[in-house]
């Protein structure tokens, strides 16, 4: 659409719900990918670096790829509402 300006609400709330379904699915793979880490038999030096180390930072990583995309959507929504607030 040559010279529109602002946006389409519906697809901005398409766009909103996907990122938010993302962020669920993030964190319950964190969430299960987690509880395995924490459940795996192994043991020894290389365990305990994974278990203490390796894997916090991995899991910290995913909270905030989730945190991040939560915020996008949030601004998705904000600037869906003020097109909304603009065209009344």
């Amino acid at each position: 659409m040559a010279g529109m300006l602002g946006n389409n609400p519906a697809d901005m709330a398409d766009l909103a719900n996907k990122l938010a379904q993302a962020v669920d699915q993030i964190n319950q793979i964190t969430s299960t990918l987690d509880s395995k880490a924490h459940g795996v038999q192994w043991e020894g030096p290389d365990a305990n670096r994974f278990k203490s180390s390796d894997w916090p930072s991995h899991k910290s990583a995913l909270s905030r790829v989730a945190q991040e995309l939560d915020q996008v959507k949030n601004t998705v929504n904000r600037q869906r509402q003020e097109q909304i607030s603009a065209s009344q």
